[in-house]
């Protein structure tokens, strides 16, 4: 199972002040982002049509054992 890896993308696009420009929110929000461990899909929209050479694939990663709530 994959998931996205949101902290490298907010500092691939250019960090949290501009990831929160181009979506629109305040520039803390891409914090919560990271820390809750969602995004919204329409912000992921408005990240990939501002910055159309981004491949959001290589963001999607392979999840730990623990993230998966399984054993050692």
């Amino acid at each position: 199972m994959k998931k996205l890896n949101i902290k490298r993308l907010i500092e691939d696009v250019g960090g949290a002040r501009k990831v929160a420009e181009i979506v629109g929110v305040q520039r803390t929000a891409p914090y919560g982002w990271v820390r809750q461990g969602h995004i919204r899909s329409t912000f992921l929209e408005k990240i990939t049509t501002a910055n159309p050479t981004l491949n959001i694939n290589k963001y999607f990663e392979e999840r730990q054992n623990e993230e998966l709530g399984g054993g050692t």
